[in-house]
């Protein structure tokens, strides 16, 4: 079983930014250490960086898992508003 911290972290590592998996019901963040919660993500390749953060959530992230949410995060570990362009999310963790 996967934890939600690691499902986190594989996405971050496929998608170029963090996030934060949240229940879309509640908006509650998921408990880190939980196990099973969140299957495998369904993709190989990151979104391309002229989407926008609320594209990807939608898109991919809600689409692959119903029931949740996620915030999307910059380096500096703050929300991302729904309208920013990912290539601007991933280029904030350049550098790093």
């Amino acid at each position: 079983m996967t934890t939600v911290v690691t499902r986190e972290r594989e996405i971050a590592d496929l998608e170029g930014f963090d996030i934060v998996i949240k229940n879309a019901q509640t908006g509650k963040d998921l408990n880190p250490r939980e196990n099973g919660v969140i299957g495998p993500y369904p993709y190989a390749k990151s979104l391309k960086g002229a989407k926008t953060v609320s594209d990807w959530r939608r898109d991919r992230f809600e689409a692959a898992y119903h029931g949740f949410t996620c915030d999307v995060l910059d380096a500096d570990g703050q929300v991302v508003a729904p309208q920013t362009l990912l290539r601007t999310v991933r280029e904030s963790y350049e550098g790093e």
